[in-house]
């Protein structure tokens, strides 16, 4: 009885675009996963993998969510020429954020959130510290096309910690129902800074509603632009604990 009543879970991976929805009040989603991405240029191969990558939502208010990230990462440079590789290991900056749900999809006007975050270099591993707190702000879109189609899309400003320079962050991503447990999306994404060129790059994916409030999901991308990595690809895993 108490399984029925649990809401559908809806989750903000695998694709990169942020979803408008809210968890429900006390209930804690969490969504984890694996990434593994690979790049080549001129003088050296570079892998990159996010182990048990995490993102723990918590229902606050009906239209508010507390949110807490933190992954693990491995990434390792080979030079060519040389044949030399050098590998760092650790954990990310904690990544604290707020999601609140603005307007309601009513005709055309879509369903809105607005996305709050700070990133926290204090709590990373020596070789991920960064100098400076990290915020990012993030509007969602989303739109119901049909009973099977929707379509989301994210605008947002983004600082990496690093430099005082800021990142223009843009996505959008059609999102299928196959069946009523089988999801799919295809989604182009990327940043546009302010003192490096663009990186654009795209994705698609299938998610899995094992329960109403348990997912599993699948994807892969490729870049379209010069300082995107070749490929990548991620699955994870999502559950939501009841009150």
């Amino acid at each position: 009885m108490a399984q029925e009543e649990v809401p559908a879970i809806i989750t903000d991976r695998p694709d990169q675009t942020e979803s408008t929805a809210i968890v429900p009040v006390n209930m804690l989603q969490i969504e984890t996963g694996f990434v593994s991405q690979q790049d080549e240029t001129d003088i050296a191969e570079i892998s990159g993998a996010t182990y048990n990558g995490t993102l723990l939502r918590y229902g606050l208010f009906k239209r508010a969510e507390l949110r807490i990230g933190m992954d693990y990462l491995r990434e390792s440079v080979r030079m060519k020429r040389t044949g030399r590789t050098m590998e760092t290991r650790g954990f990310s900056p904690l990544y604290t954020g707020l999601k609140v749900k603005i307007t309601e999809e009513k005709g055309l006007l879509p369903d809105m959130a607005l996305l709050a975050s700070l990133t926290w270099p204090g709590a990373a591993s020596d070789d991920f510290q960064t100098p400076y707190i990290a915020p990012a702000l993030r509007l969602a879109f989303a739109h119901t096309l049909s009973e099977t189609l929707s379509v989301g899309y994210n605008l947002g400003a983004e600082w990496d910690g690093i430099s005082p320079a800021v990142s223009y962050y843009y996505s959008l991503a059609l999102g299928m129902g196959l069946t009523e447990k089988i999801g799919a999306f295809l989604e182009s994404y990327g940043s546009m800074y302010e003192e490096a060129k663009p990186e654009h790059k795209a994705d698609a994916g299938f998610t899995w509603m094992l329960r109403k409030n348990l997912q599993l999901d699948v994807s892969g991308g490729i870049g379209l632009s010069e300082i995107a990595p070749d490929h990548f690809l991620s699955f994870g895993l999502s559950f939501r604990m009841p009150k």
